[in-house]
């Protein structure tokens, strides 16, 4: 068992990653909520809901709200739908949300708690290993537009974030891929060891070896809680974590959140990114080869189809515009920058880099 805090003062929090917390999340619940309204992807409830309840019956009367697992569950009208629910339910502003599930959940849920009656009681229990080691942790929330990914959104921390790490042998091989894109990310801007495991434990990671994954899943979890820490509300150092996010964010919305995976967008978008870098100078052929040779292992994309008029469009809209459009790229690996100066011709270098087919360009 490994425990992490986010230090936000008054506000701090643990991360607990661990095998089995399911079992035991009642351990973990500050005081005695009088009842818990579990929000669920309705396939992690199939699965472990019932192990959830039982646990946390021993502390409060649940209630379960299952949402989609799918990327477009998370729309104002799902979120309507649960907080109309929990309006029935009666559920007070010291009574318990509890998210489980993977990012569609968490941000989904947590949205949900930040606006309901101005903010009730938070915990997640991610249950992918995206949502272990980046959705669930930081306060992020978040619901779909038509325009664009996670556009409305709140600031809004849990109280705990439980990690179980031996539910994700039961995930889904193209989700725990996907996963694995943030694990990468982590790896490529902050830590050489990251990569490392990626690359010489192929055959535990495919395995969901819980000593393994708990390993991988505390390293990225503690960057990213020492991160939020410094930076709450994303005003300078925490738009590193975006990394392969403008592209991939706008991947997803151009694909109408159906055609790719949030980590396989995010792929693409590092891979991107770095090529972006190679054609500013900031990153050379080895470092590029880096990035595809770690994605390839896991079996991520590095390339893809998509129409490059419709990606452009939407990442102009991205919520790291300020003054310009601000991309996170790597000026070597593991030295992230912050750079507004990329231009047409850069992007124009780029795209061909990262797509399998050649629609018209229109970029500039």
């Amino acid at each position: 068992m490994k425990s992490l805090k986010v230090e936000l003062g008054s506000r701090s929090y643990d991360i607990v990653v661990g095998s089995d917390l399911v079992d035991s999340a009642s351990d973990y619940l500050a005081g005695t909520p009088g009842k818990i309204v579990v929000v669920a992807d309705e396939t992690v409830d199939g699965l472990y809901g019932a192990r959830l309840v039982k646990s946390l019956s021993r502390v409060g009367e649940v209630h379960r709200v299952l949402v989609p697992s799918t990327e477009t569950a998370k729309s104002w009208s799902q979120a309507g739908e649960i907080l109309g629910r929990l309006a029935e339910l009666k559920l007070r502003r010291n009574d318990l949300i509890v998210t489980f599930g993977g990012g569609v959940a968490s941000d989904l849920g947590g949205f949900v708690a930040s606006v309901y009656q101005r903010g009730v009681a938070l915990i997640h229990i991610p249950t992918t290993l995206l949502g272990q080691v980046d959705a669930a942790i930081g306060g992020k929330t978040g619901v779909n537009l038509p325009a664009g990914k996670n556009l409305a959104g709140t600031f809004y921390q849990p109280s705990r974030v439980l990690c179980d790490v031996s539910v994700l042998r039961s995930l889904p091989s193209r989700q725990f891929r996907s996963g694995m894109a943030e694990v990468i990310k982590y790896g490529l801007c902050y830590e050489q060891q990251i990569l490392d495991t990626v690359q010489t434990q192929k055959a535990a990671i495919q395995s969901s070896d819980p000593e393994v994954m708990a390993d991988l899943v505390a390293r990225c979890a503690g960057i990213k809680a020492r991160v939020v820490s410094a930076d709450e509300n994303d005003n300078s150092g925490r738009i590193i974590l975006n990394y392969g996010h403008t592209f991939g964010h706008a991947l997803e919305a151009a694909g109408g959140y159906e055609l790719w995976l949030h980590g396989e967008a995010i792929s693409l978008g590092m891979m991107f990114a770095a090529n972006l870098a190679r054609s500013m100078g900031l990153l050379d052929d080895d470092a590029v080869e880096v990035h595809r040779r770690a994605f390839d292992n896991v079996g991520l994309p590095v390339k893809g189809q998509f129409d490059s008029n419709a990606v452009v469009g939407a990442w102009s809209i991205d919520k790291k515009f300020l003054d310009g459009q601000r991309w996170v790229l790597l000026e070597g690996l593991q030295n992230p920058v912050v750079r507004s100066d990329v231009g047409p011709l850069n992007i124009e270098d780029a795209l061909p880099a990262v797509r399998l087919s050649s629609p018209t360009r229109g970029v500039r």
